[in-house]
């Protein structure tokens, strides 16, 4: 977040402070472009030298809650990540960023209906690949 604060305000043509969508869009824009060179970037270090994640939790729940989360958790991250790389985007910044069709199409430079389609597709794909992953971890396979 640092460097896109720091890039956001070095930029020489900044949205207007009345187009409050417009800037919200530009700013994840900005977001956007630093995590993908941050992927390229990693695709070409060692991945022993990769920074281990963080864990997000901070109580300590029962063992067997904890462990269940972890794994759903896990199940939703990997369906997420099997997604095509143009449906991963559209399907995080509508469902994680809350951002509305028209301010992730500014984002993705594309047409809205675009957007609509890509996380149609999106929801779609990751639904099956999550109802794959119940049926497996059930020990049903049809």
């Amino acid at each position: 977040m640092q460097e896109a604060c720091k890039r956001a305000l070095a930029a020489p043509n900044k949205p207007s402070p009345l187009t409050a969508g417009r800037t919200r869009a530009w700013l994840f824009r900005i977001v956007r472009n630093i995590w993908l060179n941050e992927i390229r970037r990693r695709s070409r270090r060692p991945e022993s030298e990769l920074p281990e994640e963080a864990s997000l939790e901070s109580a300590a729940p029962a063992p067997d809650a904890l462990l269940a989360r972890k794994l759903l958790q896990y199940e939703v991250r990997q369906a997420i990540d099997s997604l095509p790389e143009s449906f991963r985007e559209v399907l995080v910044l509508r469902e994680l960023e809350d951002l509305s069709y028209d301010q992730i199409a500014e984002i993705l430079d594309c047409p809205a209906g675009t957007v609509m389609s890509r996380l149609a597709r999106a929801r779609s794909r990751l639904r099956l690949s999550l109802r794959r992953s119940l049926r497996a971890s059930q020990g049903t396979s049809r």
